[in-house]
């Protein structure tokens, strides 16, 4: 096992950066994602660190060992692949056991290590196949076993459930999460998908145009993001995003919007005080809009006249796509038993105790 240290790493390509100064540690033992959209430089940052980028500038760590010169194979690393990367002339036992067999290894430990790395991931029966015989989560599985098989310091995944359906990603993630606890190793794993990282990570790095946004518990990222990218990427539906000015009312602060206004509560109103009559960004998640029929108790709600767009009934929630009177789409997740339909003016519930408020200039949230 290891940690990894990416020491102000930057990769440039002519006059594209890729990676811009990203400077993180990964502790030893830690599940971290990285996560963003295409080309945010996250799958560039773990091919840097599996050596097949060169390094522009800064150093990378994996224990207390700089590998920017060394090779990928002597790394001590083991790599997933989003293609599986599996020979197709090799039997399951093959595509396992090549890598161990270019080591050097006894035929004897091979076949212990071969069949104890099948059986944890329930592929024992499967050995004698060849991958074109296989599902796309059994080649998924083979994939990874060839990885465990290595006993490395550092696993990289780099979106290795993004061939699988809908069903087997959500049985995979909870697989890889429990393989992750057994082996007690470092894994580093690059998705594009949010609820994978929310799922997976002890912690979450999230990136943008090759910068990175801001790394945390996905807790934390969720209830305090740093800045409008970030609140927009973490969370599914998207965290709502209103033009809005705070105001001040016969001495209470408000945020007011072209289409509703809401009483700042006054244990929140000293981050605020500053931002008076200046215009800002008002966030609100979905989660936080209610139907009044069903608003949970102990919220400080404030009301939004709207008109339903559009719904989508999800059984255990309904997404109901909004328009306000001033022509603000918003969205919001209420309760399944709400009686909504499309074209219909309702008021939904604001909490007024559950939003995020963003410097429209920088795009930081203010605390």
């Amino acid at each position: 096992m290891a940690s990894v240290i990416f020491e102000y790493v930057t990769k440039q390509f002519e006059n594209f950066f890729a990676v811009k100064d990203l400077n993180l540690t990964v502790e030893d033992g830690e599940f971290l994602v990285f996560v963003g959209p295409s080309g945010c430089g996250k799958t560039t940052s773990l091919r840097m660190l599996a050596g097949l980028e060169d390094v522009t500038q800064g150093n990378i760590y994996i224990g207390d060992k700089r590998v920017n010169d060394i090779p990928p194979k002597d790394r001590d690393i083991a790599m997933v692949f989003q293609s599986y990367a599996l020979y197709p002339h090799m039997s399951v036992y093959e595509n396992m056991a090549f890598s161990l067999e270019l080591q050097g290894k006894r035929k004897g430990e091979i076949k212990t290590r071969v069949e104890s790395a099948a059986k944890q991931l329930g592929i024992d029966h499967l050995l004698h196949r060849k991958p074109k015989e296989l599902s796309g989560g059994q080649r998924q599985r083979v994939a990874v076993g060839r990885a465990i098989v290595r006993n490395p310091a550092v696993f990289l995944m780099d979106e290795p459930l993004s061939n699988l359906d809908a069903k087997l990603r959500v049985q995979a993630r909870a697989e890889i999460s429990k393989l992750h606890k057994e082996l007690g190793t470092t894994f580093i794993y690059v998705t594009h998908d949010q609820v994978e990282a929310m799922t997976m990570g002890t912690r979450i790095a999230v990136m943008n145009q090759g910068v990175l946004q801001q790394i945390d518990t996905p807790q934390n990222l969720y209830n305090h993001p740093k800045n409008i990218f970030v609140a927009g990427f973490i969370g599914s539906p998207a965290m709502n995003f209103f033009p809005a000015v705070v105001t001040n009312k016969e001495g209470h602060l408000y945020v007011t919007t072209n289409s509703f206004e809401f009483k700042i509560p006054p244990e929140r109103t000293a981050s605020y005080e500053s931002y008076q009559d200046q215009q800002v960004i008002l966030g609100i998640r979905p989660e936080n809009i209610h139907d009044p029929d069903y608003a949970p108790p102990g919220i400080r709600p404030a009301l939004v006249k709207a008109i339903v767009s559009m719904t989508e009934m999800m059984g255990n929630e309904v997404i109901v796509y909004l328009k306000t009177t001033g022509n603000q789409e918003f969205v919001a997740r209420v309760d399944p038993r709400s009686h909504i339909s499309i074209g219909q003016s309702i008021s939904v519930i604001v909490d007024r105790s559950r939003f995020h408020v963003f410097d429209q200039n920088t795009e930081q949230i203010i605390r």
